[in-house]
């Protein structure tokens, strides 16, 4: 019985590692491909995470309430604008 599971695990080994298809042929080399996102798209997204990040600081701490949707979605500028207008 010890031999027949030996055996079988052997058989799957040679069978895992045999190659799949043989050929002559070149490897094809990977063409580097430039990416779409340069330096300032992630500023302006790490930019817009930390200003939604302190406005919701401030609303929290001022109101003790949370950003709105459409706060958030605007970067936390239309918080900003409102409060500019409350103040006048």
């Amino acid at each position: 019985m010890l031999k027949n599971k030996l055996a079988a695990i052997a058989v799957a080994v040679a069978i895992g590692l045999a190659p799949v298809a043989a050929s002559a042929q070149r490897a094809p080399v990977p063409v580097p491909v430039g990416g779409s996102a340069g330096a300032g798209h992630v500023y302006g997204l790490i930019g817009c995470v930390l200003s939604i990040m302190i406005a919701a600081t401030d609303k929290g701490n001022k109101y003790k309430k949370e950003l709105t949707t459409d706060e958030a979605l605007t970067c936390g500028l239309l918080y900003w604008i409102k409060e500019a207008n409350k103040r006048r």
